[in-house]
């Protein structure tokens, strides 16, 4: 199980493939087992994929104080630099395209960039409702995981999505209760997303950027895809109409082949 110290977390990573690096980041509450295997193993075929838990998450430590979307690009960062790679590709998802952002415009080695449903933070971006917003701000404290995972996959997955692959949905949920961030952790990270905001900062982003996202989603809606697209110099958008919230899994295929398109 390869860990690195980074900024005095313990960060859980696994490495897979051949080929450029390419830096998978993950958003709000998920860990490494979120990406799949099937995107991963399509992914890898083209790329050293890295993926990993960021802090608190997963099999990564938990921090001892809160901290910003800064920091967990501070640790992305670190991670990159323990592994010895200079210059990289990014995919990030979520909250995970808020880290990459700050990544890019805070570092240097980063050479093309991913944003997967992600938004930009502050005034400027396109919140969820809030019927979404009161199952995402909800406690965790004292609530089975079970029941936490099948709540956060309504608002993750299309109703179509979730009514067609049954199968994928009871595994998905498994997976997710087996595996729930502690309450305290999953709460410093919604403070982290809440105080998070690069809208006036995305003209420092000079490096070709695709924008990614499902029609569908709910959860981070996707009127934010243009507000990134407008606010990057050099960004193209590219819309999911199956998906939701993550089109990596309602559309693998399709998303798999538009990262090696705009990628290599």
């Amino acid at each position: 199980m390869p860990k690195v110290k980074v900024n005095t977390i313990n960060i859980y990573y696994e490495i897979y493939g051949s080929g450029p690096p390419l830096l998978m980041i993950l958003g709000l509450g998920a860990n490494i087992t979120w990406w799949g295997k099937y995107f991963i193993k399509g992914l890898a075929d083209y790329f050293n994929v890295i993926v990993f838990d960021n802090r608190g998450t997963g099999q990564s430590s938990n921090p001892k104080s809160q901290y910003t979307v800064r920091a967990l690009a501070d640790d992305a960062y670190s991670l990159l630099k323990a592994l010895n790679i200079e210059n990289t590709f990014v995919f990030g998802h979520s909250m995970g395209g808020g880290i990459a952002q700050e990544l890019v415009i805070n570092y240097s080695g980063i050479t093309k960039l991913i944003l997967c449903n992600s938004n930009c933070g502050g005034s400027k971006s396109i919140l969820a409702s809030p019927e979404v917003l009161q199952i995402v701000d909800k406690t965790r404290s004292g609530r089975a995981p079970i029941e936490i995972a099948k709540e956060s996959l309504k608002i993750f997955y299309s109703p179509e999505f979730i009514k067609n692959h049954t199968k994928l949905i009871d595994y998905a949920v498994q997976n997710m209760g087996k595996s729930q961030m502690l309450p305290r952790n999953y709460e410093w990270q919604r403070n982290a997303i809440k105080s998070f905001k690069t809208c006036d900062r995305l003209k420092k982003i000079k490096i070709p950027t695709l924008i990614m996202h499902g029609t569908k989603d709910v959860l981070v809606p996707p009127q934010n895809a243009k507000i990134l697209a407008d606010l990057i110099p050099d960004a193209h958008i590219m819309m999911f109409a199956e998906s939701a919230h993550a089109p990596y899994v309602e559309e693998p295929d399709a998303v798999i082949e538009a990262i090696i398109e705009f990628l290599l």
